[in-house]
């Protein structure tokens, strides 16, 4: 499996373009299809399949148009549309297999209803939950406990070598965060202090 990043300016996004052995491929967060995402996909040879979509926001969706102009992968999301175009709803837990990769799904609310985590092999795709060192931006302490505790419930238990590609950002590793990430850290010191029930 081949992992192409290419950072957009629309949102100062991340976007991803995995590849298997043949030549399979998804996209993760179309935020801006440029000539440079284009040459990424047509240089490998990428018979693209999927889009694959963390959440609906813009910052991270605004490409999908261009995209679907030009090739006609099935769109796979929380909600059962994107920016007009139909989607297939994805569950917590959910597999989804795509070419020769096995992706895994969860659930993970609180900086919007519809946040995705996807997990492909070792590599785990974020959006905005998770970023390097710190977690994505909500709208009150309620949404930010329901982002933290499915964080711990779904993600941080698992295997510490897995490599973290956010939506924004630096990528980084599970047990990177475990140690570093401020705002986990703040949680788990405020949870055992018996400051948070949820």
């Amino acid at each position: 499996m081949k992992i192409i990043p290419h950072f957009s300016a629309e949102g100062l996004s991340n976007v991803y373009l995995i590849i298997d052995k043949k030549n399979n491929g998804i996209i993760i967060d179309p935020a801006q299809v440029d000539k440079e995402l284009l040459d990424f996909i047509e240089s490998n040879h990428t018979d693209l399949k999927a889009v694959l979509v963390t959440h609906k926001h813009q910052a991270h969706t605004a490409g999908l148009g261009t995209l679907m102009k030009i090739y006609n992968p099935a769109v796979y999301a929380y909600e059962s549309s994107i920016n007009g175009y139909p989607a297939i709803q994805v569950h917590d837990n959910g597999i989804i297999r795509i070419g020769e990769m096995e992706v895994k799904a969860f659930h993970v609310p609180g900086h919007s209803i519809d946040s995705l985590v996807y997990l492909i092999e070792s590599a785990l795709f974020t959006g905005d939950t998770l970023i390097s060192g710190s977690i994505a931006s909500t709208h009150s302490f309620v949404e930010r406990a329901l982002l933290i505790r499915s964080l711990m419930d779904k993600i941080m238990d698992l295997d510490d070598s897995t490599l973290v590609y956010p939506g924004h950002g630096a990528l980084s590793k599970l047990r990177i965060e475990k140690m570093l990430n401020q705002d986990l850290l703040q949680f788990e010191s405020d949870n055992k202090a018996g400051k948070i029930s949820i």
